[in-house]
């Protein structure tokens, strides 16, 4: 008679003040785990069962041939870097990729569009990329943890620029304004990331929102236009320091915060496991709720800045400001290379895919190419992207 199949048939984890998790069914993805070969049915229920009686497994080489020893925190901190040996070259262009659009994309223009590399040209394309960049970090937030990403971008951008706005106009200090946007941006981030947490649908469920707050907000300013004279935070949504914008600085300041929140907490560890495997994560003891709820409040923040930020450069809110914004973020998203399953990838890629995208916009605007048209191009390089993308993944599971 052959041997009972056994009970758990992937690998184990380990958070110092839980003790040892296993998780099933198999598969489970191994790009933050040992190897497949590490994960056999015929040592999974063996190995979680000695551990838990505190013994060392019978069989096992420090290689990992068998059952690693790996913490949550270890597990998650290999993301973006723990490739098969055979893909190194692979590996190595692969991190490298958002760089040398920039650069072709840059070289090429300067040799051969005139006007492109002006200083007012060029001040302007850091400014319209700071723009697309803040946003599309917060929302690579969303598309980390394995939740695509949100619809409801420009609507919460026009939101948070209606009550700035709204709020100084009323006579409050410019300080009053930005928390009363934050605030809101909280509350109508927490309440998407708590239903798509629940299990709805998270493109149903941003679309929904995003078409009832613009509603809303169109309905209660009367669809008019705010005009702040003077404009309290003209020196930040316009202003330049050392000649850089300070929008520019906004958005550098920003990616490294939110590369290093990513890669050195364990707050944004967890987000990325959750993104690779949520019920691995749910059985290791990480917070999958929570962190996605935490995703959409900084997605929903980001896109508060933005409001903020381009109201102090055209010292005016009105419905229409930020229109196409979500699909540029989206196509930032995708052109910087994070995968759109969530679980890899890192924040500081979306900036990078806004910085290609702008430029690209710019060249395409200053050759006289039609807006139909250059709206045609961003949605076709998208998608070639995305087709890349999936390709890869089929090919190296």
């Amino acid at each position: 008679m052959s041997a009972p199949a056994p009970k758990y048939t992937g690998c184990c984890a380990r958070l110092p003040t839980r003790g040892w998790r296993c998780c099933s069914p198999a598969p489970i993805s191994t790009r933050f785990w040992v190897s497949a070969s590490a994960c056999s049915s015929s040592t999974a229920t063996d190995w979680c069962t000695k551990r838990r009686r505190g013994r060392s497994p019978a069989t096992g080489s420090p290689n990992g041939s068998h059952m690693a020893d790996l913490s949550v925190n270890d597990v998650a901190a290999r993301q973006g870097s723990a490739q098969p040996a055979k893909g190194g070259g692979r590996a190595w262009l692969r991190r490298a990729a958002p760089f040398l659009p920039i650069l072709a994309l840059a070289g090429v223009a300067a040799l051969t569009v005139d006007g492109f590399g002006t200083a007012p040209n060029l001040i302007a394309v850091v400014q319209a990329s700071a723009i697309t960049g803040i946003a599309a970090i917060g929302t690579a937030a969303i598309t980390i943890s394995g939740k695509f990403v949100s619809l409801a971008i420009e609507q919460q951008a026009v939101t948070a620029a209606y009550i700035f706005a709204a709020a100084v106009s009323a006579g409050q200090p410019a300080l009053v304004a930005v928390l009363l946007a934050f605030a809101a941006a909280v509350l109508l981030g927490g309440a998407q990331g708590y239903l798509v947490s629940r299990g709805l649908n998270p493109i149903v469920t941003t679309l929904a929102f995003g078409s009832v707050l613009f509603g809303s907000v169109v309905m209660l300013a009367d669809n008019r236009t705010i005009t702040l004279s003077p404009n309290p935070i003209a020196w930040l949504g316009g202003g330049t320091t050392f000649g850089i914008p300070n929008q520019a600085i906004v958005f550098a300041v920003l990616l490294v915060l939110g590369s290093l929140f990513l890669s050195r907490t364990k707050l944004g560890r967890q987000m990325v496991l959750t993104g690779a495997n949520a019920r691995a994560a749910d059985l290791v003891g990480v917070p999958t709720r929570r962190i996605v709820v935490f995703a959409f409040v900084a997605a929903a923040l980001a896109a508060a800045l933005v409001g903020i930020l381009v109201v102090g450069q055209v010292s005016q809110a009105k419905s229409d400001m930020f229109r196409g914004l979500t699909i540029d973020v989206v196509a930032a998203i995708l052109v910087g290379g994070i995968a759109i399953q969530g679980g890899e990838g890192q924040l500081w890629r979306a900036g990078f895919g806004a910085i290609v995208l702008t430029m690209l916009g710019n060249i395409m605007l200053l050759l006289g190419i039609d807006a139909g048209v250059r709206d045609l191009i961003k949605g076709l390089l998208a998608g070639g992207v995305l087709l890349s993308m999936t390709l890869l993944k089929a090919r190296n599971p």
